[in-house]
């Protein structure tokens, strides 16, 4: 995460599930810079197929906030699964947050995300730390944080894999989880795929997103209901 103070040094463990068992106590993960991004690799015996879940248990009191976790097997490189933990920190003290969590894979599908800021004064923001609810024909899935800063009438695209296929894309829901408001005029959802074509958005009530005040806003294709 590049979330200022997010990085730690201590102990981190992690547990594999895979289609055929589990690991165990995954070794240390070590120490993380704040907006870095870190390969671990370890040994083990245990064959467990393809990676479907992971958790990961603190072992230090020291605060640790991770954007994302990918996690793949030596005999199944091309198959990564991807995990995005939406602004929550990891600590064995539960004043600072929580000591262990299970992710699951949403699954293999690939969406892009294209948000344009309103050009009126102040619309922008660098800490509204932003997800996409995507709903479909055939289910939801959600997008990591969009871990940007969003700049007046700027356009910033974001790309996120591991997700579920929703089929019809028909509606949104944008999540802030933070107070420096954000006014976005439009966001787009593509899925990448050949012969996709681009869903977008559009914020016609000019809605600011704030935690304190809207913290999230579903918008619909006009012939869907919201």
């Amino acid at each position: 995460s590049s979330c200022i103070n997010a990085e730690y040094g201590g102990p981190v463990y992690v547990t594999f599930y895979g289609t055929y068992g589990r690991t165990y106590n995954f070794g240390n993960l070590g120490k993380m810079s704040t907006g870095s991004d870190k390969l671990f690799t370890r040994a083990s015996s245990t064959y467990i197929g393809s990676i479907q879940c992971i958790s990961i248990k603190m072992g230090t009191s020291n605060g640790w906030m991770p954007d994302s976790l990918i996690a793949w097997a030596s005999y199944d490189v091309l198959h990564k699964a991807y995990f995005y933990s939406y602004y929550q920190w990891y600590s064995t003290n539960t004043g600072e947050g929580i000591n262990e969590k299970k992710f699951c894979k949403q699954g293999d599908t690939t969406y892009s995300i294209t948000a344009t800021t309103s050009n009126r004064w102040h619309s922008g923001s660098d800490n509204i730390w932003a997800s996409v609810t995507i709903i479909g024909s055939t289910g939801t899935t959600e997008t990591g944080i969009l871990d940007k800063d969003f700049h007046g009438s700027s356009t910033v695209r974001f790309v996120f894999p591991g997700m579920k296929d929703v089929g019809r894309i028909d509606c949104i829901i944008v999540k802030a989880r933070e107070t420096d408001g954000w006014l976005f005029t439009s966001i787009t959802v593509q899925k990448v795929a050949a012969g996709s074509r681009p869903v977008t958005f559009s914020n016609h009530g000019n809605v600011w997103l704030d935690a304190d005040k809207t913290r999230q806003l579903k918008l619909c294709n006009r012939s869907k209901k919201k």
